[in-house]
């Protein structure tokens, strides 16, 4: 296939570039438009698309999973060369598009509208899509309802030739800086008034309020995500409803993390960003409000897998890294008993190159279970590395734990069975106690038990070796 080419088109990729937004993150002032043109149209599809030499990139993008395609199957490259929107109610009856792998593909595309998206200069840089997979018109309220917002992200787009244009003129003054900033605060003012229609369907909670904290609006995400409907809360005290312990104090742009109420008295974790406006002299403020909830248990996996072992579900040398100091530390205070176990599987090699990995794996999964059952609750063992284990007990008499620690070789000693075979290795133990008065370091500590545990193999293996603190006898 081929696309046409404008009359205007080395002007036209000029000033595409000079904005740079081609490969850019995607931005809450272009997705609240598509999202509200899914809406108001009814239809699965809306894009903010910038026409480049050779593809098609979309800013934002609703019902789309690819950022980008080829220029060639582009409905959109040929609004950019009539500079017109463009209307197509059925594609499978267009010439230009019944071939197109966009059309013929499973879920084509039939309707499909776009609006030209013009640069400061008049150059069509892209369109506003409406998307559509059956046929359909367009009526004339939602061709001007879609101008409409097509005018909106056309302001932001000339607001952004502005801001690059001004940035390249690196002999601009001060004055001149500021004067761009005061329009581009104008402007936004002026565009929160027109992007009323865009915040009531926002999906985050929008909620708008006075200087006494009285709420003046309250958009239909705030009814879904806090239960009270909009008359319910309207005129009511802010802090009554979601914020009972004050509402945040949060500077324009500084997202807070915060704790609102429902209706039903249950908590949410919601992030909370304010922005303070003067209308007709009075203050006026509004309160964007995303919940977080899905994000902070992300966030609570994501640090427990970090502090994890995948194979044997212990913690891994990251976690005890971190435990042991707090461990020592409680040592200093209590001047109750610490030890620490460095442990090494005996002919672990062997069973891996034998019987493969798999094996080896299964039983390093059991060895671990196996630990894990002997010790106390209040214990802690972690998977150090490969065949390596570390355990550390706190308040255990040294007698006790020269016992267990011998308890534990008998423990790992014990056969396991791997299809037709039995399978059997030992553990040699390093043994380390930790004297508050030493002043030794949680490195120094381990390594005193991982030179223990050497002495064990060199020993005859299957053994405990329990390291003397050089300042201390044990």
């Amino acid at each position: 296939m081929s696309h046409p080419i404008s009359p205007d088109e080395e002007m036209r990729l000029a000033a595409l570039r000079q904005i740079e937004l081609l490969d850019t993150p995607e931005e809450p002032a272009f997705d609240r438009v598509t999202r509200l043109v899914t809406r108001l149209l009814n239809v699965p599809i809306s894009t903010v698309t910038l026409i480049d030499a050779n593809r098609q990139w979309f800013k934002s993008r609703v019902g789309v999973e690819f950022r980008e395609t080829h220029r060639d199957i582009a409905f959109c490259a040929y609004t950019v060369a009539t500079s017109e929107p463009l209307i197509v109610e059925d594609a499978c009856q267009d010439s230009r598009f019944a071939c197109n792998p966009l059309v013929t593909g499973p879920s084509g595309i039939r309707f499909y509208v776009g609006i030209p998206l013009r640069s400061l200069q008049g150059l069509v840089l892209g369109s506003l899509c409406a998307i559509d997979t059956k046929p359909r018109a367009i009526s004339k309220d939602e061709l001007a309802a879609l101008q409409d917002l097509a005018a909106i992200v056309t302001d932001e787009i000339h607001l952004r030739e502005r801001l690059v244009l001004e940035k390249k003129n690196a002999h601009a003054s001060l004055q001149a800086l500021n004067e761009l900033y005061r329009s581009m605060e104008s402007q936004i003012e002026r565009r929160t008034n027109e992007l009323k229609l865009v915040i009531e369907s926002a999906y985050d909670a929008y909620i708008s309020i006075d200087a006494y904290n009285v709420i003046l609006d309250w958009n239909q995400a705030a009814e879904m995500m806090f239960g009270w409907p909009r008359k319910a809360a309207l005129a009511k005290p802010i802090t009554q409803l979601i914020f009972p312990a004050g509402l945040p104090d949060a500077k324009d742009q500084t997202a807070l993390e915060f704790m609102a109420r429902r209706y039903d008295g249950t908590e949410l974790a919601v992030e909370v960003r304010v922005k303070k406006l003067m209308i007709d002299r009075r203050e006026r403020r509004s309160l964007f409000i995303h919940d977080i909830t899905e994000r902070q248990q992300l966030e609570r996996l994501r640090d427990q897998q970090a502090r994890e072992d995948v194979l044997t579900k212990l913690p891994n040398r990251r976690a005890l890294d971190e435990r042991l100091p707090d461990a020592m530390a409680r040592t200093r205070r209590t001047r109750q008993p610490l030890a620490i176990l460095f442990m090494d599987l005996d002919g672990f090699k062997m069973i891996n190159d034998a019987h493969g990995h798999a094996v080896g794996d299964e039983l390093l999964r059991v060895i671990a279970d196996r630990l894990g059952k002997t010790i106390r609750e209040t214990d802690y063992i972690a998977r150090w590395a490969g065949d390596e284990f570390v355990l550390f007990l706190e308040g255990s008499e040294p007698t006790a734990i020269e016992s267990l620690a011998n308890k534990l070789v008998k423990v790992v000693q014990e056969p396991l069975a791997a299809g037709n075979a039995a399978l059997q290795v030992s553990v040699s133990i390093g043994v380390a106690v930790y004297l508050p008065a030493s002043g030794e370091t949680a490195n120094e500590l381990l390594k005193r038990a991982d030179v223990a545990m050497y002495e064990a193999k060199r020993s005859g293996k299957a053994q405990v070796s329990v390291s003397q603190p050089a300042d201390r006898a044990y």
